[in-house]
């Protein structure tokens, strides 16, 4: 919760709470703060009541149509309601569909959704999180209100007959943009299919700073990119795809090789990471000459999950010769650059670990900073190192907040014995 007051010469005091504005008296601002507080608290159980609505709608109305199969050049996932795709379920493979069928592309997400009210899941990928009881809070369907209410009015875009869809569950963040994303167009060039088709990309992916960057490169620009900008999309055919397994690492299930092989297995973004750079032609044409960059990644206040302790471990930082990098606001190429030349990495867990994949043509050592409260399962960037060659530890920190994006503390002494384990060699064997 955001929530920022400052007193005005009136005697006014100006409450700001998640980027609005409020005005109050000061007799007035603890009773608002108390009313944040508890709104705080119901708003978890709300959302957790609106998914579950949303599945028994589009479950509801894909029973209704039951009788009126769709065709058999895709499936659509379903699962039991205790059902989670963790480590002892099988993973989902790859696909490619066209559907020559009448649909509405919704704008948020991007599913399509055939008839009155069908569903296809299979149209987003990782769509399947909102129905695992662990994942479920992080993702969601799209409103049968807003698709009924936009069918029945007409409010859709109609003059476009054959689009790409590739819609993703967490379109607009910078790791699913290089584990979900670029793989697809990867599908796309591989499957021969017609670059001058509208591919349909959400807006909140279309109007991040590194997808327009992106998208000049010399191969992703051959691509007929767009937004719906809000407005669902009415079309004749409708290609999806997904080119990554994914399941949830959880250590209680399978022990850490076993989960990290899975992993990588079938997944084109840890296989073969030159072909997904490759789409974005960052080469600036300088030869590498060493890798030897310390960096310490740092991330944003803004964006939470922050060292609450920096100031202290700063001068073991400097010991160590690491430089503090933010790479937020960076472009695709000055980060592209500076992770080219790392050789030592130690970075708070957030997207901005996803630039490792830069150096994975030459030895790099990872130390990955995490909250406490997922001690539990194993992140993405542990399974690129595996991947990839990489050393890999993690520590754990300490916070005072249950939130996993709160600011958390290291204590110096772990860092000081996690660095020198970084800088020691392995036995040799």
């Amino acid at each position: 919760m955001s929530l920022r007051l400052r007193v005005h010469p009136e005697g006014i005091r100006a409450v700001r709470h998640n980027g609005r504005s409020w005005l109050a008296s000061p007799a007035r601002v603890p009773t608002f703060i108390n009313v944040l507080k508890i709104r705080s608290r119901i708003a978890p159980p709300i959302h957790r009541l609106q998914r579950n609505v949303q599945i028994r709608a589009w479950d509801c109305l894909a029973a209704l149509q039951s009788s009126r199969p769709l065709e058999t050049s895709f499936t659509l996932w379903t699962s039991p309601a205790d059902a989670s795709r963790r480590a002892a379920d099988s993973p989902l493979k790859p696909y490619l569909c066209q559907l020559h069928r009448n649909v509405l592309i919704e704008p948020v997400y991007g599913f399509a959704i055939a008839d009155y009210g069908l569903l296809i899941e299979t149209s987003v990928s990782n769509a399947y999180a909102v129905r695992d009881p662990v994942l479920r809070q992080v993702g969601a369907l799209p409103s049968p209100a807003r698709y009924f209410n936009a069918r029945s009015r007409r409010r859709y875009r109609s003059d476009l007959e054959s689009v790409i869809s590739l819609g993703t569950l967490w379109c607009s963040n910078y790791f699913h943009f290089y584990r979900d994303f670029l793989p697809k167009m990867l599908l796309l060039e591989e499957s021969n299919i017609d670059p001058a088709l509208p591919v349909i990309v959400e807006d909140r992916l279309f109007d991040q700073p590194f997808f327009r960057e992106a998208i000049q490169s010399k191969r992703l620009s051959r691509w007929n990119f767009m937004s719906p900008r809000g407005q669902f999309i009415k079309t004749e055919s409708v290609v999806f795809c997904s080119a990554n397994q994914y399941f949830l690492p959880d250590r209680r299930v399978s022990p850490d090789s076993t989960l990290l092989s899975r992993a990588s297995a079938g997944t084109k973004f840890l296989e073969s990471p030159g072909e997904v750079l490759a789409l974005l032609d960052l080469d600036d044409g300088r030869q590498q000459r060493s890798a030897e960059r310390r960096i310490f990644l740092t991330r944003s206040t803004t964006r939470g999950r922050t060292l609450s302790n920096y100031e202290e471990l700063e001068g073991l930082l400097h010991e160590w010769n690491f430089e503090t990098v933010d790479t937020d606001g960076m472009s695709l190429r000055e980060q592209a650059h500076i992770f080219r030349g790392c050789r030592y990495v130690i970075g708070i867990h957030g997207a901005g670990l996803t630039n490792i994949i830069h150096a994975h043509d030459h030895d790099l050592s990872l130390l990955e900073l995490r909250p406490p409260g997922e001690e539990h399962l194993i992140t993405d960037y542990a399974q690129m190192c595996h991947s990839f060659g990489f050393a890999h530890q993690e520590l754990f920190g300490a916070s005072q907040h249950g939130s996993r994006d709160a600011s958390f503390r290291i204590e110096i002494a772990d860092l000081r014995a996690a660095i020198n384990r970084m800088f020691t060699p392995p036995p040799s064997t």
